[in-house]
């Protein structure tokens, strides 16, 4: 329950951290990344719109030839996933409401309404054909004490101190892995008006980091053998290792295991690099005045071939920040009515 619970706030604490910023002067690009990171510890609360869109899926391979197979693909290629809420952090408070749109033969739209407080989650049980509940919960929001499963397991709650930690451990790791990474090969300014910008964007600077055909072995490499150690040297403070429930030991074996030959890394980069065509892979943030990040698109567009099967993906995820460190309104609040737990369990006693 512990580790499931730091999870879910790590998402959050995600959010806010895996994005750019800059000063009101234009920054040098990773200087400019890297002091996002700095100022995302600021934030407070916000609005956030996440979009995910699976714009192409092509595999041409024997295993596609699957009925089963081939219904799932055509559910997922054009499916898209939207999360739009807010974010407090004192009082902790997220409010989001994840929609779901799939294509195909099964084509369907549901929404899933969450709200989640320092100690409690409920979430809204949707109408899915495809899976039946009992009418008594459709509809209606089940509420989960995170603290009363907490004692059930034997475990303790996370407190205000280890969300600060998390925080923290968040920034080490980020800073860790982009300084490892050369500014002219990965880096790049964009002008705001190339870079198709959503209408309304507060923009000051917009940085781009890319990985392309051209600079993929520097990227495997520098990954490799500089930014995964830089990481586990970042988590390998006590404060850390206690908040993920690690040792010292574990830290040693995993820089171990990820240690690899010069030509054994070469050898496998060029395996990769015959069967993979990038067309794109980069992250796209823009940053206001303030060094705040305001907007993020990641794109992911990614060919395979072998041995006759073909594989294509193109997916992209864009998430839109608004009304940073201002008072937060959340549309659903904590609700009222919501079925407990212990009513749960007796609603489904009889199935």
């Amino acid at each position: 329950m512990k580790r499931w619970y730091k999870g879910a706030l790590a998402i959050f604490f995600v959010f806010a951290l895996i994005i750019t910023g800059c000063g009101a002067k234009a920054a040098a690009p990773r200087a400019a990344v890297e002091g996002a990171f700095e100022k995302a510890l600021e934030l407070k609360s916000y609005g956030f719109e996440t979009s995910i869109v699976i714009d192409d899926l092509q595999i041409n391979a024997a295993s596609a030839t699957d009925p089963n197979a081939q219904m799932v693909m055509s559910m997922l290629k054009n499916a898209e996933l939207k999360v739009s809420g807010a974010v407090q952090q004192e009082p902790l408070q997220l409010e989001a409401n994840l929609e779901v749109k799939l294509q195909g033969d099964m084509a369907m739209t549901f929404t899933l309404p969450i709200v989640m407080t320092e100690d409690k989650m409920w979430i809204k049980v949707p109408n899915i054909p495809m899976l039946p509940m009992p009418t008594e919960i459709v509809g209606k929001f089940i509420e989960f004490d995170l603290k009363q499963l907490a004692e059930e397991s034997g475990e303790t709650m996370p407190t205000a101190a280890d969300m600060k930690t998390m925080q923290n451990a968040s920034n080490d790791l980020v800073k860790a892995v982009l300084g490892k990474f050369e500014e002219k090969s990965f880096f790049v300014n964009v002008d705001k008006k190339e870079a198709a910008l959503p209408e309304g964007v507060d923009v000051n600077q917009v940085v781009k980091f890319n990985v392309s055909n051209d600079n993929f072995d520097q990227f495997v490499t520098t990954l490799v053998k500089d930014a995964l150690p830089a990481a586990l040297d970042a988590l390998n403070k006590d404060e850390y290792l206690k908040l993920f429930e690690l040792e010292k030991a574990d830290i040693e074996e995993a820089k171990k295991e990820i240690a690899t030959d010069e030509n054994e890394l070469k050898k496998g980069i060029e395996e990769i690099k015959q069967t993979m065509k990038i067309n794109e892979l980069s992250l796209l943030t823009a940053i206001n005045k303030d060094q705040f990040p305001t907007y993020q698109r990641a794109v992911v567009n990614l060919e395979f071939s072998e041995d006759g099967d073909q594989v294509k993906i193109a997916a992209k995820m864009t998430t839109q920040y608004s009304n940073i460190n201002k008072p937060v309104e959340f549309k659903i609040g904590k609700p009222a009515d919501a079925i407990t737990m212990d009513e749960l369990e007796e609603m489904f006693a009889g199935y």
